[in-house]
């Protein structure tokens, strides 16, 4: 570490969370910094294979209490009812800042409700991602007062006694010092530690355990949804589950017939229900039709009517996927299976995004926001916007009221050499070194698929922790540092860290499943995560 740099603000995450984050800081701040572990406009809301994105937005006055209702009703009892109240109050106001960043949302005209919502509001969608990046490019790439910093992983976040005073950074095989005394994390979500997920890679957890390390809290990390996706004619693809309602069969690989469709009366309500949300959960009886979609997948067959059908979220789709995509629903064979998406659960924030560490906040998919044990449809893109807004603001109360005398005394020798102590530390179990990054790599996003997908029990967890200690033992950490080695460190220990919330919850609620603890239990409570030492600690918090 030979370098060190300094700002007013420092962003990390160029995802829609960030990027709100650092275009609001540029109003504000003199210097802003922006560093991400790929390329601005990369996170899981630029994921390009949807047709569009929407966002949930308060109707009126009058649905203040209904949308309250709504988020309350799938959260069970482990959301974030301050954090409600500030999204429900905001958010409506707050849509502009998509036009900030380069989208063009535009109000969705039919009254069909949310994914999990009872009542029907005003959702805004946006879509364009390619036109939206370029855009956001010259928006923040013209911009002197911000330095941005592409491909470079955030290791270690620096603190000055309570406050923090930067963070650790690796490029490459370099590693740099960016000086700060306000972090906004923008890092997003752990899903993409699964081998099948709607996310990008680089989405990971990394931004999770150093703000654990930093002094955070994180609450809920086992609650994460998954949503079918397409294996084939195309992998990676979103999974209309509107069509569903026009489902005549679900088979297996082999043709072998799973469930009857919606021309048997029996399983027709299954259907119709299964059709009104996107994301697994536990809470309904449909749950029946996820439970018999193994890790290889499904294939699906039509009824005629499914493309008759002139809905606007039917038509925009079907259309999107059959000229975008060239998937006919009617004519190719389709493969499809679970593939994780949201988290739901993160680092523990107020109102502000505040994180409870003097001048560190965490925003978008890294944060516990206002979902609990699931989440709404149109809810993830809105807490970007609301409380990455809310961050900015805050943090520009933080600086302006407190004292910071000693922080230009903060050296780079004495950086290198606390970050030099904590890699000896965490590299002090280093056994052999026969797996490459890239290996270790695979290996851990195989066994986050196979065990802690949507069935979960303790054997598969204990599986997969023992497993993870086996690779560990074979890869170190000391010798493969120049190749990213702390961040696969780190990535081992954010599947640690959800591995044991799913242990931890003998239970199955929302986005949960045990098939080993089918029911919910009487009392709710979340569990908190925090880090002491590199050592994870879950305590249980009752209601």
């Amino acid at each position: 570490m030979d370098t060190q740099k300094q700002t007013d603000i420092l962003i990390v995450g160029a995802g829609i969370a960030g990027l709100v984050a650092a275009e609001r800081a540029m109003k504000i701040f003199k210097k802003v910094c922006l560093v991400t572990s790929s390329k601005i406009c990369s996170g899981a809301s630029y994921f390009p294979l949807k047709a569009t994105l929407g966002i949930q937005a308060t109707k009126d006055k009058d649905d203040r209490n209904k949308y309250y209702e709504d988020i309350t009703n799938m959260g069970k009892g482990v959301e974030n009812p301050d954090l409600i109240k500030t999204y429900i109050s905001n958010i409506k106001k707050d849509i502009y800042l998509l036009k900030k960043i380069g989208f063009k949302p535009w109000l969705r005209k039919d009254s069909r409700a949310a994914c999990f919502a009872k009542y029907s509001r005003d959702v805004f969608l946006i879509n364009n991602w390619n036109d939206a990046r370029k855009k956001a490019k010259k928006i923040f790439r013209k911009n002197k007062r911000l330095k941005i910093f592409e491909e470079s992983i955030l290791l270690r976040i620096i603190k000055n006694g309570d406050k923090v005073a930067g963070a650790v950074f690796q490029n490459k095989d370099k590693l740099f010092f960016i000086k700060s005394k306000v972090i906004i994390l923008a890092t997003g979500g752990v899903a993409g530690n699964y081998k099948n997920s709607l996310y990008p890679k680089n989405i990971n957890g990394v931004g999770n355990v150093a703000a654990l390390d930093a002094g955070a809290v994180a609450q809920n990390m086992e609650f994460i949804q998954f949503i079918p996706a397409y294996l084939k004619p195309k992998y990676n693809v979103l999974f209309g589950e509107h069509t569903l309602k026009y489902c005549i069969g679900m088979y297996d690989i082999e043709n072998k017939l799973l469930i009857d469709g919606i021309e048997n009366e029996n399983t027709k309500k299954l259907w119709i229900e299964r059709s009104a949300y996107a994301p697994f959960s536990n809470d309904f009886e449909s749950k029946e039709i996820d439970l018999k979609i193994p890790f290889e997948g499904v294939k699906l067959k039509y009824s005629k009517n499914l493309y008759k059908d002139k809905e606007e979220f039917y038509r925009v789709y079907l259309n999107w996927l059959k000229k975008d995509i060239g998937i006919d629903l009617l004519k190719d064979e389709t493969i499809i299976t679970h593939f994780a998406h949201s988290c739901n659960g993160g680092i523990k924030i107020d109102s502000n995004a505040f994180t409870g560490v003097k001048g560190l906040y965490a925003v978008g998919e890294l944060s516990s926001a206002i979902e609990g044990a699931n989440r709404l449809g149109g809810n993830s893109v809105g807490s970007a916007l609301v409380f990455g807004n809310n961050a900015v603001k805050n943090a520009y109360k933080y600086i302006k009221n407190n004292n910071f005398d000693d922080f230009n005394n903060i050296k780079l020798n004495n950086i290198k050499k606390e970050f030099d102590n904590w890699v000896n530390e965490i590299s002090k179990d280093d056994k052999e070194n026969n797996l490459t990054r890239n290996e270790v790599l695979i290996k851990i996003r195989n066994l986050v698929s196979e065990n802690l997908s949507v069935v979960r029990n303790k054997e598969k967890i204990e599986t997969l922790l023992n497993e993870l200690n086996n690779i560990r033992a074979n890869y170190s950490i000391k010798e493969n540092i120049k190749e990213g080695s702390i961040e696969v460190y780190l990535i081992i220990e954010s599947v640690k860290i959800m591995a044991l919330s799913m242990l931890e919850r003998e239970e199955s609620r929302g986005a949960h499943y045990r098939d080993d603890f089918k029911y919910s239990a009487d009392k709710v409570y979340k569990l908190q995560v925090k880090r002491e030492n590199n050592k994870i600690i879950i305590n249980k918090i009752y209601n």
